[in-house]
């Protein structure tokens, strides 16, 4: 299964990453256009800001992105990482890695009668939430060994949504591989609910990395 995992450094204060960052629905048109045909590519990206300054947006694809195709106001990219493909063979039973997911942990409102009915309810408790990661590890061929998350926050930027702040988390920790072939698969499709928004791109990595 090969993948291309490439990223784009945006100024962090240039006004168009400035919004993406907090409507990340319009970083994920931006991403769109480097590729003939989005749908096909499969796109998952994080955009991460641990650097002053700068935003890292991580991207995933089946195919590789064609960053010329991209037009953006002069200062937006500062610079970018060429596609690199990404194969995932190392992956066996037992093996740690470090992981990075940033999710919006929910579940669908159940109750007869609620007007809500169907709708995804966000996930607000701690221990809710990291039952929410360990349901999915165990699907997706790992288990959590060590893990903390960060709460964050975005907007819904299509027409017609209402303004307000929305949360998700983001987990940093350690994994154990218990199934490869299903951990890859994991990779390849993401993990959660809303990919268009930034999430569930599953970052993996060695631990002395």
């Amino acid at each position: 299964m090969s993948l291309y995992l490439s990223r784009l450094i945006l100024n962090a204060n240039h006004p168009q990453a400035k919004s993406e960052a907090m409507h990340p629905y319009e970083l994920h048109r931006t991403i769109c256009k480097a590729f003939e045909n989005p749908e096909e590519a499969r796109i998952l990206f994080r955009a991460d800001a641990d650097r002053p300054g700068e935003v890292h947006v991580i991207v995933q694809s089946l195919v590789a992105p064609e960053w010329d195709r991209v037009i953006a106001k002069d200062g937006y990219i500062t610079d970018k990482d060429e596609p690199k493909q990404v194969e995932l063979t190392g992956l066996r039973a037992g093996l740690p890695l470090r992981f990075r997911l940033r999710c919006r942990p929910s579940k669908r409102v159940g109750e007869p009668g609620s007007p809500d009915v169907g709708k995804r309810k966000s996930l607000k408790d701690k221990d809710e939430i990291f039952d929410w990661l360990h349901r999915k590890g165990e699907e997706s061929g790992f288990e959590v060994k060590d893990v903390g998350f960060d709460r964050v926050y975005w907007y819904e930027s299509r027409e017609g949504k209402q303004e307000k702040p929305l949360g998700a988390v983001q987990f940093d920790g350690v994994l154990i591989v218990t199934d490869p072939d299903k951990l890859r698969e994991a990779v390849r499709n993401g993990i959660g609910p809303q990919k268009a928004y930034g999430f569930g791109l599953l970052s993996l990595a060695p631990l002395d990395s």
